[in-house]
């Protein structure tokens, strides 16, 4: 497993970023915590103990899940998360695991502890996809990947989800931090000019 904080200029005074890979589902998991230590889960893919001691020796609230698509990658935690740290869950689809969640629509803000989140609906890998933007951080699920895109199941669905990749993630700031839910960080500036399937499809219209 893989644990990291990242606290450079996100945006909000003092907001902390902790990334976990999940072993099990080789899945990028975010808690993201105010300066208050209120706290909240992207995509709860596993409930195991890195994650439980990050968020345990930073003494953190979980205040809400938010989910960037309802596949099993994203959320085969979120059962046991949800024994341990009840909150809402914020997602596209109106229940997660037999749990209501609170429907989120595109550029719906919400607001929670003092972290403010944009929710951008990116339609294409599926019809559910969202990607968060928090400050100068962008949580984009299995939408955008350092160099590539998701997996699509036709051409409709991959010029859909090029689109909403264009429109809703790299048109933010060139300088906002990409978190995917596979694979390294990005930033918008670096998915402009290196990835491929990006690229490939500005070539299609030369």
């Amino acid at each position: 497993s893989r644990r990291s904080s990242i606290q450079e200029k996100t945006g909000v005074h003092d907001m902390r970023i902790f990334s976990h890979l999940s072993t099990k589902t080789l899945t990028n998991e975010y808690v993201v915590s105010d300066e208050n230590n209120n706290a909240i889960i992207i995509d709860p893919s596993a409930a195991d103990n890195p994650i439980i001691t990050i968020i345990e020796d930073h003494k953190l609230t979980i205040k809400g899940y938010l989910i960037t698509h309802n596949h099993q990658d994203q959320i085969a935690g979120f059962g046991t998360f949800q024994k341990i740290y009840p909150a809402p869950v914020f997602a596209s689809d109106y229940t997660i695991s037999e749990y209501k969640t609170i429907p989120l629509r595109d550029r719906d803000k919400i607001k929670i502890g003092e972290l403010e989140i944009t929710a951008y609906s990116c339609a294409g890998h599926s019809n559910d996809s969202m990607v968060f933007k928090i400050g100068s951080a962008i949580f984009t699920g299995d939408t955008l990947y350092a160099g590539t895109i998701a997996d699509t199941a036709s051409n409709f669905d991959k010029e859909l989800l090029l689109k909403n990749i264009r429109e809703k993630i790299l048109s933010q700031s060139a300088n906002t931090l990409i978190f995917p839910a596979r694979g390294p960080l990005s930033k918008v500036r670096i998915e402009r000019i290196f990835n491929i399937d990006l690229l490939e499809s500005d070539a299609t219209y030369l």
